[in-house]
């Protein structure tokens, strides 16, 4: 009987590389089979699969990003980003701002008649003054404040200007005129400096409205034309610390188109000076949509006595532009003065005879005169025949509004010397 414990036992087999613990400390046991005498190919580990996945993820995230910043970066026209373009923009009005006054030179569309030419000064607060002209025609002048704007010109202005049927009346005084009569909006409100700063920031038109185009000529440099919308912005040279100003805008599809520079402060003050000087023709402006009508009532109040007679008349304000309109119900002064005769020799009229009158559009007011002859002679007729007329004229401005604006130009004034002047060209 043959004693087995007692033979040698033959070494153990070295386990293949399938058969070895892994990183976790446990051995694969589905990778130890084995097919035709040959050990099958090893399996990827467990953190090799893991760290293939976090890989993979990484990639896919930052083909995103880069995807993303790709669409940010896009361009939308020749000259730029409209991201780009945005912060040109906001540089120039942040300096836009504070400007004393600017000058536009350019044209205006007019309904009906070729464009006007625009010759204007704007101050920061919105005062203005310049010229209206139409090509080859005498101009209207022009003064604005506190978003009123009043022009003056002489008959063959005003029918340049397609008023022909009205040029007389309107060349007899100077006229205040509302937004929609020659522009869209009032000019001095629209072109004054913080106003045309905050026109700059387009903050109502998005990312794909804007584009930028080839660089034009404006003058004796060039300017980078920014479209937004139907407006287009033209950003010229640079100006000390970075920004770039803006040399030519063009409103609402080329309904007005104006160029802009800087003023010195010599100009600046001169304006200042004649801004004084003409602003005085608004105290007898008129409003062209103010009718004033009169009813004499009658000739006499009961029996004229042979020294005094009484007159009175009904004075009516009718307003002729849209009833919507904020001056369908302001009130208007109308100044008002009898004349008055005995058997055609003048006579003395009372003091309540002249004087202005506050009547609201719509309504009216009775105006009365006492008219008082040289006593008669003893023995001569007991009186005579007795004619009153009263003439009436509207203005734009009652006498306490025309004195407020007087205080508001001057204070405006100092506004305007006390602001810096723009940097200068880089």
């Amino acid at each position: 009987m043959t004693d087995d414990s007692a033979r040698p036992v033959p070494p153990e087999e070295p386990p293949s590389p399938a058969t070895r613990e892994g990183n976790d400390g446990y051995e694969d046991n589905d990778a130890r089979e084995e097919s035709a005498g040959e050990h099958a190919a090893p399996p990827p580990r467990r953190r090799s699969r893991r760290r293939a996945a976090l890989i993979g993820l990484g990639v896919l995230a930052l083909a995103v990003a880069l995807l993303v910043w790709i669409l940010n970066a896009t361009d939308t026209g020749p000259g730029g980003p409209a991201s780009s373009a945005r912060a040109d923009l906001a540089r120039t009005a942040q300096v836009l701002r504070g400007a004393p006054a600017l000058h536009y030179t350019g044209t205006l569309q007019v309904k009906g008649h070729s464009d006007a030419q625009l010759d204007v000064v704007v101050s920061n607060p919105g005062d203005a003054l310049g010229t209206l002209t139409m090509p080859g025609k005498p101009p209207l002048d022009y003064v604005a404040i506190d978003g009123k704007s009043f022009l003056r010109g002489n008959t063959a202005a005003w029918q340049s200007f397609g008023m022909a049927e009205k040029s007389a009346v309107l060349a007899e005084h100077p006229s205040m005129v509302a937004p929609g009569l020659f522009f869209g909006q009032d000019l001095a409100t629209t072109l004054a400096p913080p106003a045309l700063a905050k026109t700059l920031l387009l903050e109502k038109v998005p990312d794909e409205k804007i584009t930028v185009g080839a660089p034009v000529t404006v003058g004796d440099h060039s300017c980078t034309p920014i479209h937004a919308d139907d407006m287009t912005i033209c950003l010229g040279r640079k100006l000390a610390g970075g920004a770039r100003f803006v040399d030519r805008i063009s409103f609402s599809g080329g309904s007005t188109v104006v160029d802009i520079a800087a003023m010195p402060r010599d100009a600046v003050n001169r304006f200042s000076t004649d801004f004084q000087s003409k602003f005085t023709m608004t105290h007898d402006a008129v409003n062209p949509h103010i009718r004033v009508t009169i009813q004499m009532l009658n000739d006499y109040e009961g029996n004229c006595a042979p020294t005094a007679c009484t007159f009175k008349a009904r004075v009516t304000v009718t307003f002729l532009g849209s009833n919507d309109a904020p001056e369908a119900s302001v009130a208007v002064q109308v100044n008002y003065a009898w004349v008055m005769d005995r058997d055609g020799a003048p006579v003395s009229a009372g003091p309540n005879c002249s004087g202005a009158a506050l009547i609201k559009p719509g309504k009216s007011t009775d105006l009365s005169c006492t008219a008082t002859g040289p006593s008669v002679p003893a023995g001569g007729p007991n009186g005579g025949q007795y004619h009153g007329q009263i003439h009436t004229s509207d203005v734009a401005l009652t006498q306490a509004e025309y004195e407020r604006l007087v205080r508001l130009a001057a204070d405006n004034s100092k506004k305007v010397a006390a602001l810096p002047d723009l940097p200068p060209p880089s």
